[in-house]
């Protein structure tokens, strides 16, 4: 599994977490369902709710266009995730790694640094 850490954005978003994929060569189709995880405090009205934090996960499905699908087949560099977060119009600052065997993940990736 694995995780792309965000740049800020409007909608909120933070993390994208991809569950699974499901990948035909042959069809040459990419099919991933992934969870969008938002930061309650950056898209609250911090001045009526001032204590929200938290996550909410919302559960999402995406499926590669052709170009998308070449992108990634012709490119190993380049990770499923990376191309699912700039189809849905968004920047991934970092990439991360679940390890299965100790349930943590640790970043593979560091892309588009932006300071702060």
């Amino acid at each position: 599994m694995f995780k792309a850490i965000l740049a800020s954005n409007k909608r909120g978003i933070s993390e994208i977490e991809m569950n699974y994929d499901n990948i035909s060569e042959t069809r040459k189709t990419i099919n991933v369902s992934y969870n969008e995880k938002i930061d309650i405090s950056k898209i609250a009205d911090s001045k009526k709710y001032p204590d929200a934090t938290g996550f909410a996960t919302s559960p999402k499905s995406w499926e590669a266009n052709q170009t998308e699908f070449q992108n990634w087949y012709n490119q190993p560099e380049i990770l499923l995730i990376e191309i699912l977060v700039t189809s849905l119009g968004l920047v991934a600052t970092e990439i991360q790694q679940l390890d299965p065997q100790t349930s943590n993940y640790s970043t593979i990736k560091l892309l588009n640094q932006v300071e702060a």
